[in-house]
């Protein structure tokens, strides 16, 4: 899971956006993914405080930072992480300036770096996955039912549906041991605890 973080941005309410100096774009399988605009000194790791979010576990904390030297020129520099950096396949141990089309790996997580936009959507990850979600109206993915899309897209945890769910059937078994304990005429604290719940 990776998701971009905007810096402040709530602080500053802006109708236009700084064009941006360069882009991180997910690389999914070989394929590009989705682009991050960088705007600024950027930090990237599993630590929910970073610009750039990644729940890949070989990913540190606070893992690396992208720090502007110019208006489109980058500099990468890790933070000892345990894993470390890589730039095109070379592990990085000192700051090292980024050039168009370099790919940057951070654990099992693999960006591209380029100055212009790429061609695929720009803008904040979704919170959940590292690639486009459809959107709620569309179909689920493939072998997963609508159910599951709904809560995984809502970021509902699980055990709080099985909760709810288990207190909805103690409650509908409570309304009909009361019924039949009525109906059947065998139970009168079922008709005293109708009568003391309508009022």
């Amino acid at each position: 899971m990776v998701r971009y973080i905007e810096e402040n941005e709530d602080d500053y309410p802006t109708i236009r956006e700084p064009l941006a100096a360069a882009y991180l774009t997910l690389l999914v399988e070989g394929r590009l993914s989705h682009a991050l605009p960088l705007r600024g000194e950027v930090k990237i790791g599993r630590d929910k405080t970073n610009g750039v979010v990644t729940a890949d576990q070989k990913v540190s904390r606070h893992h690396a930072t992208l720090s502007p030297i110019d208006d489109n020129t980058f500099i990468i520099s890790d933070h000892g992480s345990a894993n470390g950096t890589y730039i095109n396949g070379v592990l990085i141990s000192q700051p090292t300036r980024l050039r168009q089309n370099d790919k940057i790996r951070f654990g099992d997580t693999t960006f591209l770096f380029t100055t212009s936009a790429p061609p695929v959507e720009v803008g904040p990850f979704p919170p959940s996955l590292p690639q486009p979600m459809p959107s709620p109206a569309g179909p689920p993915p493939a072998g997963q039912s609508s159910t599951l899309f709904w809560l995984s897209e809502n970021n509902i945890p699980i055990w709080a549906v099985i909760g709810c769910m288990a207190l909805a059937i103690i409650v509908l078994l409570i309304i009909v041991a009361i019924m039949f304990g009525v109906f059947v005429g065998r139970s009168q604290v079922g008709l005293l605890l109708l009568w003391g719940l309508g009022g």
